[in-house]
């Protein structure tokens, strides 16, 4: 069956039997644990504490080694890219093995690469530990904590991804541009790393390690699988995912929103402040880019559990579109301010929605390896994004040629979301 058709998935065969012994209400005391495991999962993850950090330090690093902002953006974007080549076999190996052996091992090392990353000296030291830093970041992405979250919800997964990510991960990104800020003006950019990885190992992994479990029983499960087992799970391969057009629509469109909008906030404080911005103003400006991400991974979630199309996402990206010529022009700032909302907005849609597409489109049996190439995805836009914004500054002497260059890439992300057909896998009805 092809994904333009929809239809319920294997959990409806359970539905009249569950409804009738009370086993139909997804809010149960073991899923709200397990919604609060996934919630600090995205609010101490990659997303907080990398992506929503890296301008900050962007704009300190070069003087700090030495080298160029080009030198800086490549060691970040060939990390990133490393990140897209491991989120494919992380996500395999849940599907494999299970979430929390994956997810546990990896926060661990993610506290720890911060910690490391606190004593680099030179240029290399800072690169060799980028490199090794995207083994755990892929390890501890969203594709664990969106699969946990997909494993317990069904009628109410689009909401509860939505609620998950906007504060969880929106929150972290709102508030770690003006706290890496802070720890990097009173402690250096050294102990900024520092602080990070404490952060994570003192406080993220005790509450997941309690809290993200994924289910034990078909009993408890909206989607109508056990623990771990992908073969009790519904949905298609990976091998047959990857022979559907559908799937590249939303590859290329994931890829290209992500390198005009998480390009354009990585490099959002060292553009302002080219531009004369004060830097505390470009940091607020960042700082509103993530509300604007609350904003949208929140309110995309609760229209999709409602409306259920893919077309939902055109609003978003055509306001971040908006968004994203007037941060590349605008002055003011009031209007710099509503620009980075904007901006926000548009990806806290596509990083909240990409997961759960991903699940309507092709199911969960192989949720992790499918996701994990998506995600894989965005991180190659993002690296793409990265390297080309540093590289056009040091080539022009300003960002200006970027405009252009975002502008026709979030334009070609909002095609492929309008070509996208019918959710295959509709949620159960109630």
């Amino acid at each position: 069956m092809g994904p333009g058709k929809a239809h319920n998935s294997p959990a409806d065969q359970h539905a009249s039997e569950a409804k009738s012994t009370g086993r139909s209400k997804e809010f149960t005391r073991a899923a709200l644990f397990a919604m609060v495991g996934a919630w600090f999962g995205f609010l101490f993850g990659p997303n907080a504490m990398v992506s929503a950090t890296n301008s900050n330090f962007l704009n300190v690093l070069p003087d700090a080694l030495g080298v160029s902002r080009t030198a800086v953006s490549g060691v970040l974007a060939t990390s990133v890219w490393i990140v897209a080549v491991c989120v494919p076999i992380a996500g395999r190996q849940m599907d494999r093995y299970g979430i929390r052996r994956i997810i546990l091992t990896g926060i661990i090392l993610f506290g720890c690469a911060f910690l490391a990353l606190s004593q680099v000296k030179v240029l290399w030291h800072f690169a060799v530990l980028q490199v090794l830093l995207a083994i755990p970041v892929a390890m501890n992405s969203s594709v664990g904590y969106a699969k946990l979250i997909s494993l317990w919800f069904d009628r109410n997964r689009g909401v509860v991804l939505g609620l998950c990510v906007a504060f969880g991960a929106g929150l972290g990104q709102a508030i770690m541009p003006k706290l890496s800020q802070y720890f990097i003006q009173n402690f250096g950019w050294s102990g900024g790393y520092m602080a990070i990885g404490l952060m994570i190992l003192l406080i993220g992994f005790p509450v997941i390690f309690l809290l993200a479990r994924p289910p034990k029983s078909v009993e408890s499960v909206a989607a109508a699988t056990s623990a771990d087992s992908a073969s009790e799970t519904y949905g298609v391969t990976r091998a047959e995912a990857l022979r559907e057009p559908v799937f590249y629509l939303v590859f290329v469109a994931i890829m290209f929103a992500s390198m005009s909008l998480i390009g354009t906030m990585v490099q959002s404080v060292p553009m302002l402040t080219d531009r004369g911005v004060p830097v505390d103003m470009a940091t607020t400006v960042l700082s509103l880019a993530f509300v604007g991400v609350m904003i949208g991974e929140f309110s995309a979630g609760f229209v999709v559990d409602r409306i259920n199309s893919p077309k939902i996402v055109l609003p978003y990206f055509i306001t971040a579109l908006i968004g994203l010529m007037i941060i590349h022009s605008a002055g003011s700032s009031s209007i710099l301010y509503v620009g980075a909302v904007m901006l926000g907005m548009g990806f806290g849609c596509e990083v909240g929605l990409n997961a759960y597409m991903i699940s309507r489109y092709f199911g969960l049996k192989a949720f992790g390896s499918i996701y994990g190439l998506t995600f894989a995805a965005s991180n190659l836009g993002i690296g793409c994004g990265i390297f080309i914004f540093g590289l056009m500054r040091d080539l022009t002497g300003s960002y200006e040629i970027m405009r252009y260059i975002i502008g026709g890439t979030m334009v070609t992300s909002i095609i492929c979301i309008a070509l996208l057909p019918k959710f295959r896998y509709a949620p159960r009805k109630h």
